[in-house]
């Protein structure tokens, strides 16, 4: 449509003059019937998400601009979220919003120029995950070392579980797997994964999770760049592997899992240990133990024999030598304090008696000295009674000492051999024949030579 304004004048000859409203309603026919689609490129200055859902952007290419609105029924077709900073391109009408007079356009569909709406959404994701700490090593936790069941999420007739089925079997039999089948792509597919992740959780008999897929296009792998896949790792109590297509694919979930697997029968091969490298393990583990226990055994030997050797043993009568000292001196300080007291008695008796001379009591002088003559009775009773218990315990403490003696084993008829360095001959092959000997007996001591040694 096009518009003659020059054209437009009154019968009379004048120009005609337009009302504001009529003015910006002809530029809106004008603009809406020469632009009804046209794509632009441009620098996203200004991202308004405004509470009606509908998207406010304004574009910039040096110093002109352009104001794009994109109501939200087109908005929840973008795979992204548009931010500033970004080069986009719109596709949309041109039109006029009336109360301000400015052009705009409205725009149906929103692209990023030059990188991919699904790896603008992915690096947005992973940016937001990682302000959350999905992704923080600290909170990753190691893989149980023997696990006893293992779940799969993945699906049932994809090459993926058959490989991870497959590596497991074969290196340990042992070990029991659990399916979740599930979709791996379309809309349903990441609600189904992070399901089958939370049932695995609330099951509780599962000690490790294997997550993914086998390879394929980025678009067939998005299931496992979804927040809500991401969130169900994230909360699980159970440690997981993320096995996601081949070695260059990296997702979402290889982020936030706490293990990342190159593919999926790599992830079999870092769950499960192999059963033939355990066996071999715990041989050479008997061996080291068989070894270090020969070992202990030469050394407490040793010891033992060390400890035979000291003096204690080869001379035990040393032993009681501080005892014996210490006895006499008892005996010595028991002695003396019998002694005092006997005096301090004496001269508390001579004291009575001077007393008692004094005031001529008779009777009670006799009284006196009969509790005096038994109180001597008592005490020489009592120093008696204690010097015999003195001397019990010394003979007792000898014949111990008596009976830990060599010479009274030698009083037995026993013999002790050794050689002119004193060293006592315990086992024959010690000697050769011609070797000179003194052989110690109860009484005296023989010189010998050895003429022959049986061993």
């Amino acid at each position: 449509m096009a518009y003659d304004f020059a054209s437009t004048g009154a019968p009379d000859g004048k120009e005609k003059v337009y009302s504001i409203t009529e003015l910006t309603r002809l530029i809106k026919e004008l603009l809406e019937g020469s632009f009804p689609s046209v794509w632009v490129e441009g620098e996203v200055s200004k991202a308004t998400y405004h509470t009606s859902g509908h998207l406010y952007l304004t574009l910039k290419e040096e110093k002109d601009v352009l104001d794009v609105t994109m109501w939200r029924t087109s908005l929840a077709r973008v795979q992204f979220r548009v931010e500033a900073g970004m080069k986009v391109v719109c596709r949309g009408r041109m039109s006029n919003y009336g109360p301000y007079g400015k052009y705009n356009m409205v725009a149906d569909r929103v692209e990023p120029a030059g990188l991919g709406a699904l790896q603008i959404k992915f690096e947005q994701l992973k940016k937001k995950l990682a302000a959350k700490g999905y992704f923080d090593e600290g909170r990753k936790r190691p893989l149980p070392p023997y696990p006893k069941t293992v779940g799969i999420v993945t699906s049932a007739v994809g090459a993926a579980f058959k490989d991870v089925a497959r590596i497991i079997r074969r290196r340990n039999p042992g070990v029991k797997m659990i399916l979740a089948p599930v979709l791996v792509e379309g809309e349903q597919a990441k609600h189904q994964v992070a399901q089958a992740i939370d049932d695995f959780n609330a099951y509780r008999h599962v000690d490790l999770l294997i997550v993914g897929r086998g390879g394929g296009s980025p678009e067939s792998l998005w299931t496992f760049n979804e927040e809500i896949v991401a969130d169900a790792i994230y909360r699980s109590r159970i440690p997981v592997i993320s096995a996601v297509g081949h070695e260059i694919d990296f997702t979402i979930a290889d982020f936030v899992a706490d293990l990342r697997a190159s593919t999926p029968s790599a992830a079999a091969e870092l769950a499960v240990p192999n059963a033939a490298d355990l066996r071999y393990t715990v041989e050479q583990l008997q061996r080291k133990m068989y070894g270090d226990m020969v070992a202990l055994l030469r050394e407490q030997k040793r010891r033992v024999a060390d400890i035979i050797r000291r003096p204690v043993f080869t001379d035990p009568a040393r032993a009681f030598e501080p005892n014996r000292r210490r006895v006499d001196e008892c005996l010595l300080r028991i002695a003396n304090a019998a002694n005092r007291r006997r005096l301090e008695k004496a001269q508390r008796l001579s004291a009575l008696m001077k007393h008692l001379q004094l005031l001529r009591p008779s009777e009670q002088i006799r009284r006196k000295m009969e509790h005096v003559a038994h109180l001597r009775e008592k005490m020489e009773r009592t120093v008696l009674t204690l010097l015999a218990h003195k001397k019990q315990m010394l003979a007792s403490a000898g014949g111990k000492l008596d009976m830990l003696s060599p010479m009274k084993v030698l009083d037995r008829g026993y013999a002790i051999a050794r050689l002119p360095d004193g060293t006592v001959i315990k086992d024959a092959a010690l000697v050769s024949p011609g070797d000179p000997l003194e052989i110690l007996l109860h009484k005296g001591a023989i010189k010998a030579t050895v003429e022959k040694a049986a061993v």
